[in-house]
This record gives structure tokens, sequence and C-alpha cells, in this order.
């Protein structure tokens, strides 16, 4: 055996050099032991991620959705609302200055929904599914019928008379009206107290609340504004927000509140001019 001390072959020395020149990776990045992430800063970091909740409040905390401004600018809405309405009502009396302010106090409130609803909505907000309009065509063609237990009136509504002033006033406005509502208590109010009460309350808790003050949105104008051409009782449009409120909070999308709001609308209009011509 011979005494020469091993000596590495050429591919061994051009490996060994190459690994020598060659940057690693945390050479590269510049993160040293202490920067790098250990097992426990990872699992703490994807439980703070999944925690129910914790998106919400980081994302509330210097924002619009998920705090009480959405809530303000609603009930802001409202008040400027009404006060446009009842300026109409002077110079319109009647019925027909009752109908035209309750137009133009939607208008107000449908624009600010229809304006910042697209900074409250969750996501799948406006999904469209089957069942939603299954449901929205059944409910709205008997929720005339089941609010109507409520009114004051009984029997068959009538138009007075079918000229353009009540087409207009006792046709066209309802259910402009409706969609302006629906618009603005389900499509803005509803996410946006629901963002706001999901911070403080249970899921369970927060929907109930949630649509509780998305009902309240839907009725003030049509109580404010009662006994208009259209001659609907407002408990109808008071049932009608209610049982929005709750298929928005059930369903969780939008689309199917608002189509229950202009079937019940058609169904009151079909009714109102029945009436009439079996009057």
């Amino acid at each position: 055996m011979s005494d020469t001390p091993f000596e590495p072959s050429r591919r061994s020395r051009r490996e060994a050099r190459a690994a020598v020149d060659t940057p690693t990776t945390d050479r590269i990045i510049g993160v040293d032991d202490g920067d790098a992430p250990t097992e426990q800063t990872r699992s703490s970091r994807a439980e703070t991620e999944t925690r129910p909740g914790s998106r919400a409040v980081e994302r509330s905390s210097g924002g619009f959705f998920g705090t009480w401004k959405p809530l303000v600018a609603a009930a802001a809405a409202l008040v400027v609302a009404v006060v446009v309405g009842l300026i109409v009502t002077v110079a319109f009396d009647g019925a027909a200055g009752r109908s035209a302010g309750s137009v133009l106090a939607s208008i107000v409130v449908g624009g600010t929904g229809l304006g910042l609803m697209t900074r409250t909505r969750p996501a799948g907000f406006f999904r469209v599914r089957g069942l939603d309009v299954l449901w929205g065509l059944v409910l709205g063609a008997i929720m005339p019928f089941i609010a109507g237990i409520g009114a004051v009136s009984r029997g068959w509504p009538a138009f007075e008379a079918l000229s353009l002033r009540w087409l207009i006033l006792g046709v066209a406005a309802p259910f402009l009206v409706v969609m302006m509502l629906t618009f603005f208590a389900i499509g803005f109010v509803y996410p946006a107290a629901l963002a706001y009460a999901s911070t403080r309350f249970s899921p369970t808790i927060a929907r109930v609340v949630s649509g509780a003050v998305s009902a309240v949105a839907f009725a003030v104008i049509p109580i404010v504004f009662a006994g208009n051409v259209s001659g609907m009782p407002f408990a109808l449009p008071v049932g009608l927000g209610i049982a929005a409120s709750v298929f928005v909070a059930l369903s969780r999308r939008f689309w199917g509140p608002l189509l229950m709001g202009l079937v019940f609308t058609s169904v009151w209009v079909m009714l109102s001019i029945a009436g009439f011509v079996l009057a």
C-alpha cells in the first residue's frame, strides 16, 4: 500500500470550489437565523388569519366598512330624504303630494344606497341563485295578502280613476319607491349593520340586529308618507321590509328580496286595477 496521501480528483476539487463561490439562498435574501420565521410563528400567524372576526376587526380599524360611519351616513340620508319629501308635500297638498314626496325621498336614500353599497357588500352578496328567484316569486305573490291582515282597509283595493295622473303616481311610483328602498335598506344598510355588529356580537345575534335595523330603515318613508295615491296601507310596505330583511339574513344575497318587492308591488297594482273594474 502506498503512503502517498489521498489527492482528490479534479472533479471533486471543481465541485468544492463551486460550492464555496456560489452564494446560498440565505446569503442572497439577507435573512439570518434570527429573522427566519419559526414553526411557532407560522402557526400563530395562521391562527390569527383564520380566527373569526380577525379580518373584520383589522379591516374596520381605519376604514369605512365595518365601522359606525356607514350607519351614520344612512341615518343622515333618511333625515334629508324625509325633509325633502315633506317640503314637496307642502307644495302639492293631498295624496298626490304625499306620493311625490315619497318618490323624492326614496330617490335620495336609494341614491345613497347605490353609491355606497359597493363599499359595504360582503362576498357573494350579488350572486344569483335559482332558489332565491323561486322564493322571491312565491313570497312576493303571497306577501300582500299576509301583510294585508294588519292593514286597516278590508276587501279589494281600487284606484279612484285610471287616468295618466293615477297611472304615474299610483302605478309607477310604488315600483320606484320599493326598488329604491330595497337598494337602500337591504343592499346598503343591512351589510353595513352586519359588518359593524359582527365585531361585537355572535354571528346569529349580529344577523338579527342587522335585520331589525334594515327593517326600520325600510319602514320610515312608507310610514311618514302614508295615504298616497296608490292607496297602499303602510302595514304592507312595513311587512315587506320585515320579510325582505329576514330573506336577506337567511340567504345572504340581494336579488331575492328585490324580486320579492317587485312581485309584491305588481300584485298590489293588479288588485287595485281589478278593484276599480269590479267596483
